[in-house]
């Protein structure tokens, strides 16, 4: 499950004291620079939060309201980026008023959008501010923290295959996303082609199919558009954190991109009917340690929906969250269900699986994990028996266990399974 935030927790947990509000994102520029920007609507002080960021380099930077002149103004206090002197005490506890960088004199237009200045603190230069209004989305802020309601990571919370995210549910998200990417390299896979595409101010590349025989590959796309939107999100949020706002506490990491352990995507399947990712790598923006992912994903080639792999084999069984077993089959999102082998499956597994060496078979006691981390992907030519979700303690012990190739996995596979691989239409 890629869900990286701590925030998710406090979050979730102060939406009991919360209240309703909106947030309305605008885009414009600072002088020459472009920008977006999200607003909250007014606390119970009567004053607002939010939230802007240079296109150019993606990271948000807090914004507290102030006091304002009368109706229709709107004054804004920037904050400055942490460091050690600025935002901790001589005796190394965490400052509770974050520095200043500069203040914000804005006021509203006819047509919704906002005009005004922006001034350097330390330095007095000043610079005109022009936005539009682009879109607004409801968020549940606690009471005494506006700037919190305005992290996205919670829409990511609670299923291994990410919820669809929108321009409704994150109009400044996808703001920030859209902008050009610098192009990769066209790659062959068996005779249609993608291209590896990295936005620059992460680091981060995703794939952009260019062929899959004669079908379009826009839907395909889409949905690749949205895994990348979901793989960024951590990335910006840690960016974020260099600023007291959005919870800088002085660990290494905040202010990074997170990723900086490593965050990789691979293209392990691409034909005209299936497509398989894979994202792998180490995420920390701070904590006790690393988050360590390894996640397969699996998208119908020809309608760009995410599939759930459990689904195209035989032996596995449905659970949902009452605990209740099901057929997948009747559910309409069955990314939100639990998979689990059942006992044949399990014992396929353990009979055919390649064996490691004698330490690590008993360091990671495989047989075990098999019963509770088993998990499956698709490599070109192969189906693949693996390991998925081991906590931080044995995650060393992930690694593939079987591989039987597609020509010979007739028998595993469900008869939409079978559709799915042409070598399998003989």
């Amino acid at each position: 499950m890629r869900v990286f935030y701590s925030t998710v927790i406090v979050y979730l947990a102060g939406a009991l004291a919360a209240h309703a509000a909106d947030a309305v994102t605008y885009s414009g520029s600072i002088g020459s620079l472009s920008i977006i920007l999200e607003l909250t609507s007014p606390g119970p002080d009567g004053l607002r939060a939010g939230r802007y960021a240079y296109l150019a380099k993606g990271g948000d930077i807090p914004l507290h309201g102030m006091k304002s002149a009368g109706a229709g103004t709107l004054r804004l206090a920037e904050e400055k980026p942490c460091t050690e002197t600025l935002c901790k005490t001589a005796g190394g506890d965490v400052i509770e008023v974050a520095p200043i960088a500069a203040e914000w004199n804005l006021s509203t237009d006819g047509g919704g959008g906002l005009s005004g200045t922006w001034r350097e603190k330390e330095t007095g230069k000043t610079l005109p501010v022009k936005l539009l209004k682009k879109g607004k989305r409801a968020i549940s802020p606690t009471e005494h923290d506006l700037l919190a309601a305005l992290d996205p990571s919670y829409a990511q919370a609670g299923t291994d295959e990410p919820i669809v995210l929108t321009k409704d549910s994150l109009p400044y998200d996808f703001l920030k996303m859209d902008r050009p990417l610098k192009k990769g390299v066209v790659e062959d896979f068996g005779g249609n082609s993608y291209r590896m595409d990295e936005d620059s101010r992460t680091g981060l590349s995703y794939p952009v199919v260019l062929t899959i025989g004669k079908v379009n590959p826009a839907p395909l796309n889409r949905y690749l558009s949205q895994q990348r939107l979901q793989f960024a999100l951590p990335a910006f949020w840690c960016m974020a954190k260099a600023y007291l706002g959005f919870g800088w506490s002085g660990q290494d990491a905040e202010g990074s991109t997170g990723y900086d352990g490593g965050g990789s995507v691979a293209v392990e399947h691409l034909t005209t009917r299936l497509m398989g990712i894979a994202e792998n790598g180490s995420y920390w923006c701070g904590g006790a340690h690393p988050s360590n992912f390894g996640d397969h994903r699996l998208a119908d080639a020809r309608t760009g929906k995410a599939l759930v792999p459990e689904i195209l084999l035989r032996g596995w069984v449905a659970i949902n969250g009452d605990g209740a077993v099901l057929d997948p089959s009747t559910v309409a999102d069955p990314s939100l269900l639990s998979f689990g082998p059942n006992e044949d499956l399990i014992q396929f597994v353990i009979k055919n699986r390649d064996k490691s060496d004698d330490e690590t078979e008993k360091d990671c006691g495989f047989d075990d994990l098999i019963r509770s981390n088993l998990a499956v992907y698709f490599t070109k030519d192969n189906l693949v028996f693996t390991l998925k979700g081991l906590p931080h303690v044995i995650f060393a012990c992930t690694e593939d266990l079987l591989q039987v190739p597609l020509k010979d996995a007739r028998s595993l596979l469900t008869d939409v399974g079978v559709g799915y691989f042409e070598v399998l239409d003989r």
